[in-house]
Parts: C-alpha cells; structure tokens; sequence
C-alpha cells in the first residue's frame, strides 16, 4: 500500500507520456476512470497532436502518398530502389555474417541486426535511401516527427519452433497513439509465409473505433495478456462492426 501511495504521482505523470499499459499502471487500467473518458481523452489528445503535426510536414512527400496515408493508413511504394541496386543491396546482406540478437514469441523466430552508422556505410546503397528527402520525408509525415526511426534487418521464421500460436498474427493496434513501422522487403512473401497485413482504414478515429476502444478499456481486466499491457486485439470477425476490411496483405 505505501508503495503504490509513493509510486502514484509517477502513475499520474504518464498520463501525459506514452505509457500504454494498463496492466502497469492502475490509473490507466481504472475501470472507474475509462468509463467516465479517460482512456478516450488519452485517445483523442495523441491523435489530434499528430495531425497538427502531420500538417506541418506534409510538404515533405507528394500528395499521392499524402492522400494515400490519410486514406488507408499505409503508403506502398514500390521498386522504390532501380533493379541493379536492389540485387546489389540484396546480394551484399545475404552473403553478409552480421551478429544478430533472436527472440522467439510463440511458434515464431525473429532475427534482427541493429543497423548503425557501421552497417549503414558497409550498404551504401540502402545508406543512400534512408538519407533520401523522399524517404525522409515520408517517415516524418507518417510517424508525424522528424526524430529519427530505429532500423533493423530483419528475419522472421514462421511455425519454426516449440510453442503456442504466434500473438503477432492476432490483428492488433500497438499502442493507442499514431505511431510509424516501415519494411523494405528484400524477398516477396507468399500467401502462406505469415504476410505483413494491415487493416485498411483502422487509423482513423471513427465513432466505431472510439466506442470500442473505450469498452475495451473498462473491461481491460478481463482481456488477454497483451491487450492488457496496451495492445489491443481484436478477431476478423469483429472487423464489421467498426464498418472496416478484412485485412490487406502484403
């Protein structure tokens, strides 16, 4: 009891940060306080932020991909590299021995290599596209800041390993603010091989999303592990109800 009266203005405090766990925080887990608008409030607050943001970034990147974004929520650009400095890119990483560290979440293994300034100068190429103003200007308007995102090379190994279903193929947002993930695919990926798949149109605070983000957060104590800790799921069959898509692909 003392300690959660000593930790309790830090619990108060991160209602103006990121924090996204309700399950760490009893405020933002509050039953009480959700149902009266808190967790809408925090909803509502972060998203009107990114758009102010957003306006003053759009001149970073073309209108279609502006109006792509504000539309779907995701912006596809494809053969963004020529073909001859893509199968250079692609030949100097697979041939490369990088140290990288690997996380196993369910049936699933995931490789990642952290790509620093080293890394970056050894890929001149792709060193070349994330200091582009076209990449650069994208990422801002997307993640609605300049700040500069982390970068990994990825391996993602599907249905490898001892364990239950992965959580990552359950449809989910990851935390309740606008946020930014971007992938250079180096190899397509098949129907079968667990696509990237994003829902078209669910960044959009509608009325439907609204109203299920605040029945989520009342009854958060009852819900999974993950939705608790901030990153709500939802199954294919409650896409309808937010009038969204089945899922997009790619």
């Amino acid at each position: 009891m003392i300690l959660q009266l000593l930790r309790a203005p830090i619990h108060l405090l991160a209602l103006l940060t990121g924090a996204k766990s309700f399950a760490d925080n009893p405020i933002l887990g509050s039953a009480f306080l959700n149902r009266i608008g808190l967790h809408v409030w925090r909803l509502r607050a972060a998203h009107a932020l990114a758009r102010w943001r957003r306006a003053r970034l759009a001149s970073l990147l073309p209108p279609q991909q502006r109006e792509q974004f504000d539309r779907d929520g995701f912006v596809v650009v494809r053969d963004v590299l020529p073909g001859k400095d893509f199968a250079a890119l692609r030949s100097q990483i697979f041939r490369a021995t990088l140290e990288c560290r690997e996380q196993q979440q369910g049936d699933t293994i995931t490789r990642r290599v952290p790509l620093g300034p080293e890394l970056r100068h050894r890929l001149p190429v792709l060193n070349e596209l994330l200091e582009s103003s076209a990449w650069k200007g994208l990422m801002a308007y997307v993640a609605s800041t300049r700040s500069e995102p982390l970068y990994y090379i990825q391996a993602i190994f599907g249905g490898v390993a001892d364990g239950p279903p992965d959580p990552q193929l359950e449809l989910h947002s990851d935390t309740f603010h606008p946020s930014l993930k971007a992938w250079l695919f180096l190899t397509d990926v098949p129907a079968e091989g667990r696509p990237l798949s994003y829902v078209r149109g669910s960044h959009r605070l509608t009325p439907e999303r609204i109203a299920w983000e605040k029945r989520r957060s009342i009854e958060i104590a009852a819900a999974d592990r993950l939705s608790q800790r901030g990153s709500l799921r939802i199954s294919p069959g409650g896409l309808s109800a937010l009038k969204l898509p089945q899922p997009t692909l790619f």
